[in-house]
């Protein structure tokens, strides 16, 4: 499994579950941001580890995190 996989969890919020509200899951994300930039991982790779970790999380609205995820990380892949 790659690093960034794994990754992904750890920008999501312990009690919220919400992507990067948190300074430390901000920072989680800018961490995540530079591992698919060095990987030159695409969206279109990107999304659908993103969507598999959130169907872990039944409680969140799966497409407002995956709209917030994409317009905090698509600009800057390649």
């Amino acid at each position: 499994m790659n690093d960034w996989k794994k990754a992904i969890g750890r920008c999501f919020g312990l009690n919220d579950r919400a992507f990067a509200e948190h300074p430390s899951d901000l920072n989680d994300a800018f961490d995540l941001l530079t591992q698919l930039r060095d990987k030159r991982v695409l969206w279109f790779e990107f999304e659908p580890e993103l969507r598999l970790h959130l169907k872990r999380m039944p409680k969140l609205d799966t497409e407002q995190q995956v709209r917030r995820v994409r317009t905090f990380i698509e600009p800057w892949l390649y």
